[in-house]
């Protein structure tokens, strides 16, 4: 027979956006007081069952919310100065690094917010050799398969994600 233990508690708005500030205030690294603000979402969301639906629960969820669009937005914002170093080096592991973890709209807004910050005649470079670049890749790919239309990134040794990360680049840029 297990033994449950459980204690009450109790979330107050004013508490919690005091935490909120203070992690934030805190922070030395954007990404992980990201993932603490969505953890604390699903924290509160699983343990106050009880409430959903009411009016308090509403006005934390509604707090939560706010924090961690405000995390997201400097993460967005640090990723995209990240990027947009890594396009005028042309750093392609800096490239897959910042485009594995996010998702493909969270790297087309940091696309977007990096190119703006580009010149004409960067953003033609970078076009270019984002297009050169997958267009040698995926020749390499269809030659390591063997068979026509068909790709083998292992054999060719070219990464799947800079891959990835190159065709979403061109696409994006474009």
């Amino acid at each position: 027979m297990s033994v449950s233990n459980s204690i009450n508690l109790t979330v107050n708005s004013d508490d919690l956006e005091k935490f909120c500030n203070k992690l934030i205030k805190r922070s030395r690294d954007i990404a992980k007081t990201h993932d603490a603000m969505v953890t604390l979402e699903s924290f509160i969301s699983l343990f106050a069952k009880g409430a959903q639906g009411t009016e308090e629960y509403r006005a934390i969820e509604s707090l939560i919310n706010t924090f961690t669009e405000k995390t997201r937005q400097k993460l967005l914002q640090e990723k995209a100065e990240e990027l947009l170093l890594a396009l005028r080096h042309r750093d392609l592991d800096a490239i897959i690094s910042i485009y594995v973890p996010l998702s493909r709209s969270g790297f087309r807004q940091i696309v977007e917010m990096a190119v703006s910050q580009l010149t004409n005649e960067e953003i033609s470079f970078v076009r270019n050799w984002s297009s050169e670049w997958v267009r040698v890749a995926k020749q390499k790919a269809e030659e390591a398969s063997g068979y026509p239309d068909a790709l083998d990134f292992n054999k060719s040794g070219v990464s799947i994600e800079a891959y990835q990360a190159m065709t979403d680049l061109g696409s994006y840029i474009t």
